[in-house]
Order: structure tokens, then C-alpha cells, then sequence
């Protein structure tokens, strides 16, 4: 194919993109990662606006990104991994059963298609915010918590599935964020520390 030739189909390719509205529901699958698990239980809570999240917007195209179900299945892996136990539950309901209750909920998901940035990528970031209470719900902390994801458009591939790859890499993105940034955050560590449960050569900080 000439480089004419494959300059107009690349062309008539985001042509056709910025015409078509995108309904993705966001699938794939995500590891138990391979990390040390804190000597403490955990209370999840994944309320039903976080499960059922969806995006939408209708500028420059209509384009609906539904990542509730893939970021509660996220959290509920990494979670897992994370802490010697682990419950689920839909609602902040202290007293809790588990020595802390973990309570993440979107502030903002925001996407780029090749139409906006004119470098032939999807990307979606990701922001979350969350909060952490004892047993009893006295809070602890809440921190931000970013995470950001790409994905080259090809041309066998769709902009559903292209979103969707970046969506999960974005999900991925804020599990390793979760698991590298929990005892650092501010007043995470100092509980961590005065339950005797801070890793070894970790600093409490306030």
C-alpha cells in the first residue's frame, strides 16, 4: 500500500470515529499482584454509584465509558492481596467486623481520543479519593489517588476496544498505585505503626 494510500485510510478512519458514537462497558482481568500482606483486616466498601460508574459525554463525540463493575473488581483483587483479610460490604456501616474499612469513590474520569489530541491514542485518566476509618469509623485518612492509561489505535481495532485497553490499563495503574503509595499516606502509616502492624523499614509519618 502506497503511503498515500495509507495516509487517506488513517484519514477516513477518524472521520469515521469522530461520526460514531462509543458505548464501551469496560472487561478485562486483573492479577492477584505478588505483594506482602499487611497483618491487618480490611472492610471494602463498594457502594453502588462506585459499581455502577459510568461516563458520559457528548463533545467532540458521544462517547459512554461504564468502568463501575471493572474498578470494583479491581479493588476487591488488590484488597485481597493486600490484607491478611478482607470483606466486602455496600455501605459505611461501622461498628465494622475488620480492623479498618477502606472506602474508594471516582471524583473524575476523563478520556482523550485521537480527534482531541491528534496523536493517534486513546488515553483515560482516572482520579479517585480514598477514605479510611477504624473499626469504630472514626477517620483516619483520605488521600488522591491518580491513575492513567493509553493504548495505540490500530487499524484492525475499534475505538470501543481501544478505550477499553486504556481503561484497563488506567485500573492497573491504580492498583500499583494503591499497593506502593497505602503506607505512606498521610495518617496511614502512623495507625499502621502504633497497631504494630507498619512493614519492617517503613517511617511513620503523621
Amino acid at each position: 500500500m502506497s503511503r498515500r494510500c495509507r495516509t487517506l485510510l488513517i484519514a477516513l478512519t477518524l472521520v469515521a470515529l469522530a461520526g460514531c458514537a462509543t458505548h464501551v462497558e469496560v472487561a478485562g482481568q486483573f492479577p492477584t499482584p505478588v505483594t506482602r500482606r499487611l497483618p491487618i483486616s480490611v472492610t471494602l466498601v463498594l457502594e453502588p454509584e462506585f459499581r455502577a460508574y459510568r461516563l458520559a459525554v457528548t463533545e467532540p463525540n458521544e462517547v459512554s465509558l461504564a468502568v463501575g463493575e471493572s474498578q470494583a473488581d479491581l479493588f476487591r483483587t488488590v484488597a485481597g492481596a493486600m490484607f491478611q483479610g478482607m470483606v466486602s460490604a455496600e455501605a459505611l456501616a461501622p461498628p465494622a467486623p475488620t480492623d479498618l474499612i477502606l472506602l474508594p469513590r471516582v471524583e473524575e474520569v476523563q478520556i482523550a481520543t485521537p480527534t482531541e489530541t491528534q496523536l493517534k491514542i486513546f488515553e483515560v485518566w482516572i482520579r479517585y479519593r480514598l477514605y479510611l476509618y477504624d473499626a469504630a469509623g472514626n477517620a483516619i485518612a483520605d488521600w488522591p489517588l491518580a491513575a492513567y492509561g493509553k493504548t495505540p489505535s490500530r487499524m484492525l481495532e475499534s475505538a470501543g476496544d481501544a478505550l477499553n485497553q486504556a481503561s484497563i490499563m488506567a485500573l492497573r495503574d491504580a492498583g500499583a498505585a494503591l499497593i506502593t503509595g497505602f503506607t505512606e499516606a498521610p495518617g496511614v502509616s502512623a495507625w499502621l505503626a502504633a497497631h504494630g502492624a507498619l512493614p519492617a523499614g517503613a517511617r511513620a509519618s503523621p
